[in-house]
Order: C-alpha cells, then sequence, then structure tokens
C-alpha cells in the first residue's frame, strides 16, 4: 500500500458539477471521516453524528442554501467504492431515485465509513505525513 493510492480514490470520487460550481459535501464528509481515523477513532459512523457534524461543515464550508443534505454524500460516496455502510438493507428508498431517506438512515441505524481497504490506506497516509 502507498501513499499515492489514497490520492487516487479520492481524486476519483464523483463530485456534483454545474457550470463551474462543485458540491463541497462528498469532500467535506471525506476529511471529517479521515479526520476521525486520524484521531484514532472507529471507521463506521453513525449516520446521526454525520448528520449533526457534516450538517455544520456545510453551513460553515459550503455555497448558502436553505437546506442541507448531509444523507445524499453519506449514501452516495459508497458508489465511489471508498465507502461502505452497515445496516443498510432495510432502508427504503425515495420514490424519485434511490437516495436514502434520512429519517430511515436514523430508523434504521445505518452506520458508514471507508472500506476496510481504504481505511488502512489513510492510516498508512497519515502515519507517512506525521513522519
Amino acid at each position: 500500500m502507498q501513499p499515492y493510492e489514497v490520492k487516487e480514490l479520492i481524486r476519483d470520487i464523483t463530485v456534483w458539477k454545474r457550470g463551474g460550481q462543485r458540491a463541497p459535501h462528498k469532500p467535506l464528509l471525506l476529511l471529517y471521516a479521515l479526520g476521525r481515523l486520524m484521531r484514532g477513532e472507529p471507521r463506521e459512523i453513525s449516520y446521526s453524528d454525520v448528520d449533526r457534524d457534516l450538517r455544520e461543515l456545510l453551513i460553515d464550508f459550503g455555497p448558502g442554501r436553505r437546506s442541507c443534505h448531509p444523507e445524499y454524500p453519506f449514501w452516495r460516496l459508497q458508489n465511489d467504492g471508498i465507502w461502505q455502510l452497515a445496516n443498510a438493507e432495510d432502508v427504503v428508498s425515495r420514490k424519485n431515485n434511490n437516495d436514502a431517506k434520512k429519517s430511515e438512515l436514523i430508523k434504521c441505524g445505518v452506520t458508514g465509513g471507508f472500506t476496510p481497504r481504504s481505511s488502512r490506506l489513510c492510516k498508512v497516509t497519515g502515519l507517512w505525513f506525521r513522519k
């Protein structure tokens, strides 16, 4: 495992774009999760914690919006191969797309975090940066 592999994993995530505007949701969630890993906290994070903490980050660092939706990056990052969810089998999706409802994520006690491989790479890279 090499530090450049983490950069490749993160570089390849799908980020919503329109014109010159890019959504900060996934990058902020990844930074939040990475910070937790570097502090020695568990790889998996409850959606309830993400909802509270990422909402604050989006308000502070995201573009001005009437509402924030931390559930979108939490759910959608699993499609990028860097993130996985647990307890998500019974989550009911929205009617118009495959996204999970916030209420379902909370009700089912869904947790998410870096995949085990991504987590190992992040930890190795974190140790590498500290040297």
